[in-house]
């Protein structure tokens, strides 16, 4: 009876602690120069990208990020989102996200099905913005 306490007791510890790993997802920054090099390594690995957002789709069901360092288009699938989520996309004037999830490559192009989204801050300085109308002297 002894013995097999201990192995249940032993089963039960292991079983959390798998269950515990596999909750914490950790996602790799994707550095998009090395994903121009070899697209195919990003295949089913769960991935972070942070870029400028230049389309959502009208259902809300998709959106394409474009990257102005490596010039690369991102499609991002947002089906796996609330849908309370995929609206403050629409709500917001959103620019600049950060998505978290699952990548694949698609014909070349890298697509990530979406488990985190998150709207960044644009950086602007109203220095940055002035242009002076005319120079007198």
């Amino acid at each position: 009876m002894n013995r097999a306490f201990c192995l249940s007791v032993f089963l039960l510890i292991l079983t959390g602690s798998i269950g515990i790993a596999a909750a914490d997802v950790r996602y790799d920054k994707i550095n998009m120069a090395d994903f121009c090099n070899n697209p195919e390594v990003f295949n089913g690995r769960s991935v972070e990208v942070s870029a400028r957002v230049i389309a959502i789709n009208a259902q809300s069901m998709s959106m394409e990020l474009f990257d102005s360092e490596s010039r690369t288009v991102i499609v991002v699938k947002l089906d796996q989102l609330r849908k309370s989520e995929r609206s403050a996309l629409f709500v917001n004037d959103v620019r600049r996200v950060g998505v978290s999830g699952r990548a694949r490559t698609v014909a070349g192009r890298l697509t990530i099905d979406a488990e985190k989204v998150q709207i960044l801050p644009v950086n602007t300085n109203v220095k940055d913005q002035t242009v002076p109308l005319a120079v007198t002297n």
